[in-house]
């Protein structure tokens, strides 16, 4: 009897005392809840991380953002960023196929404590993916030319650093590639280059596939450029007629576009060619302000031609009264830092100068009180288009009086390791 009513006594205890806690339990999370009431809050337009496999690779387009609503407390609701939000696919187990695929949402910070955490919910909740069988192939690498080099200049074959790509991808898209193709523009090279070129695989029409993985992404591509011996770069001057020049006028400044032009013709043939060429005559009777004028460029021979077709030069004249001009021809053209063992070849060897200024100084300058010098300090061996520097010797005449026809000169640095590798000339192409 003393026995049942002790137990009875404990198990009311424990009852009361149960009750008690829940009671106490309810209490504190109303007052806590109060203070800092549950909230929900929505993010829109959260990224999908798509965790791939090694076996299969997804080839449809399925969503990449989704919907994402968080719930806790309005403390916590209130101090969650988008940023802090992992949505997340796994593909990694997955065999090729079509599946549905849940989503799942991580607080990537949650700052949480007790049961107070957040909870997610994500919209949609799954996507719908077809997986394909990963393959691996490799495919040979074509070299295209998009720009060929300047003219006068011919390229050799281009050689790859590497003959094959690993081309890598859903099977359905990597059986596309047949080639893996990178693009040189040479258009700005007259020297032997070494360029890195980024590739791209390319199905049997030359059209870009997408969606397959290329290793190595890139190719370091040698090409050896040389100048060719059937075209020549020639030097244009405008044969401006000074003496016919109005009385109390002269000529302040001339400039004219190409100041160089490419002539082809058999290698004899312009090897007879004078370093520059002459326009047309150009008569000064009756300007007395500047102008523009074409004119053409006088070839010594009819079976010489000049590439493009376009052999005429743009020429701007530039006139003013009362100041005395004159023009010195065929003065020497020098050069200083050459490298030890280099050589070099400057085209045109002499240049005109128009001097203007006060006629004293002016018609007591003579050539040997000019001088014109290229600075090759420091290149190496190359094709160089160069404007000199000018020196003025005599009188008080400085360069700022001076302007040299052609103002650029064509300027090409050997070694003797180039020489001999050349091993002579090139045979003209037909």
């Amino acid at each position: 009897m003393i026995r049942r009513m002790m137990r009875s006594e404990t198990a009311g205890n424990l009852l009361w005392l149960t009750v008690s806690a829940l009671l106490a339990t309810a209490v504190w999370y109303i007052a806590v809840t109060s203070a800092d009431p549950i909230r929900q809050r929505r993010f829109i337009g959260i990224p999908i991380q798509y965790v791939s496999g090694n076996s299969a690779v997804m080839i449809n387009s399925p969503a990449r953002t989704v919907d994402v609503t968080i719930q806790g407390s309005q403390s916590l609701v209130s101090s969650q960023l988008a940023s802090n939000i992992l949505v997340r696919a796994d593909l990694s187990r997955l065999e090729p196929g079509t599946h549905l695929v849940p989503l799942h949402a991580d607080i990537v910070q949650p700052n949480t404590g007790g049961f107070r955490r957040l909870v997610s919910q994500v919209d949609p909740a799954r996507i719908t993916v077809e997986l394909e069988p990963r393959v691996s192939q490799e495919n040979r690498i074509i070299i295209e030319l998009s720009k060929a080099p300047p003219v006068g200049f011919r390229s050799g074959e281009p050689a790859p650093s590497i003959e094959q790509v690993i081309v890598s991808g859903a099977a359905s898209r990597v059986s596309q590639v047949v080639a893996v193709r990178g693009e040189l523009d040479l258009s700005a090279s007259r020297n032997p280059i070494e360029v890195d070129l980024r590739l791209r695989a390319v199905d049997a029409d030359g059209k870009r596939v997408d969606g397959v993985e290329l290793e190595p992404q890139t190719a370091s591509v040698t090409v050896n450029i040389t100048r060719r011996d059937d075209i020549r770069q020639i030097a244009v001057r405008p044969n401006l007629l000074l003496e016919t020049l109005p009385e109390g006028f002269t000529l302040k400044n001339q400039s004219y576009e190409p100041e160089s032009l490419f002539v082809s013709g058999a290698p004899d043939q312009l090897a007879k060619i004078s370093d520059t060429l002459l326009t047309a005559p150009i008569s000064l009777v009756g300007r007395e302000e500047g102008f523009v004028t074409s004119v053409p460029i006088q070839l010594p021979d009819d079976e010489l031609f000049v590439m493009g077709g376009d052999s005429i030069i743009t020429v701007s004249i530039e006139i003013i009264p009362i100041v005395v001009s004159r023009q010195i021809d065929s003065i020497e053209v020098d050069q200083i830092g050459l490298a030890e063992g280099y050589t070099v070849s400057i085209v045109p060897t002499t240049v005109s100068a128009i001097i203007t200024g006060p006629v004293v100084q002016v018609e007591s300058l003579t050539g040997d009180g000019i001088q014109v010098i290229v600075d090759l300090d420091g290149l190496a061996p190359g094709v160089y288009d160069m404007a000199p520097s000018i020196s003025i010797t005599q009188g008080d005449l400085s360069e700022d009086n001076v302007s040299l026809s052609p103002a650029e000169l064509n300027v090409e640095i050997t070694s003797p390791e180039a020489a001999e590798d050349d091993g002579g000339s090139l045979a003209p192409i037909e």
